[in-house]
């Protein structure tokens, strides 16, 4: 996606990294997040579309160039308590090829898990996180498919989704922000290296 900052933005600041709350802000990144009410209330609405505005300018090259000062490290998704909001909701931008239009956004409220397969997949090169500045190298082993539903704010309408391999770990990672965890603690502390001969690696 291409942005136009005088039209595209959501709001009216442009997304910084000042917005972001880190794991030393355990009050914040630990703390469980609260379902919220629909219609979205003002404060609540103005914190989903700094989710997004944030997401869609971290992925803009042209924008959030590295030489700026206040580059952002580019995000697939991001979560209300990391930009100091404990509300349930997130949002992912999955851009596949952009001159084809090929991508999918989610903005999801009060999101949950409703099924989940004993089948673990992890990413080869282990997660980052946006919140987390500490390097924690490892594999985050996490259920290969999940079901789950929740309300998306973009097409106003509840929805309900199946999703499997890298996409259900981007929703596993978002999830869990607004369950106050993080990636790093899926990683094997006596062996961060650790995976099963029966686990896909994504």
């Amino acid at each position: 996606m291409k942005l136009d900052l005088k039209k595209d933005l959501l709001q009216s600041q442009l997304p910084t990294n000042k917005w972001l709350c880190k794991d030393n802000q355990p009050e914040i990144i630990r703390n469980k997040s609260i379902d919220v009410e629909l219609p979205l209330s003002k404060e609540n609405e103005l914190v989903m579309k700094k989710l997004i505005d944030f997401v869609r300018y971290s992925q803009d090259p042209e924008l959030n160039k590295k030489e700026n000062e206040d580059y952002l490290r580019p995000a697939v998704g991001l979560a209300a308590p990391q930009i100091g909001s404990n509300t349930n909701m997130f949002f992912t931008r999955f851009e596949w090829d952009v001159e084809a239009g090929d991508v999918e956004e989610y903005a999801i409220i009060n999101g949950k898990i409703t099924a989940k397969s004993d089948q673990i997949s992890c990413l080869s090169d282990g997660e980052g996180c946006l919140s987390v500045d500490k390097d924690h190298k490892g594999l985050v082993p996490r259920s290969y498919k999940i079901q789950i539903e929740g309300y998306d704010w973009l097409n106003q309408e509840y929805i309900e989704l199946t999703l499997r391999g890298y996409h259900a770990i981007v929703f596993q990672h978002e999830l869990e922000h607004n369950q106050g965890e993080l990636y790093y603690d899926r990683i094997n502390k006596q062996n961060p290296d650790f995976k099963d001969e029966s686990w896909i690696i994504i």
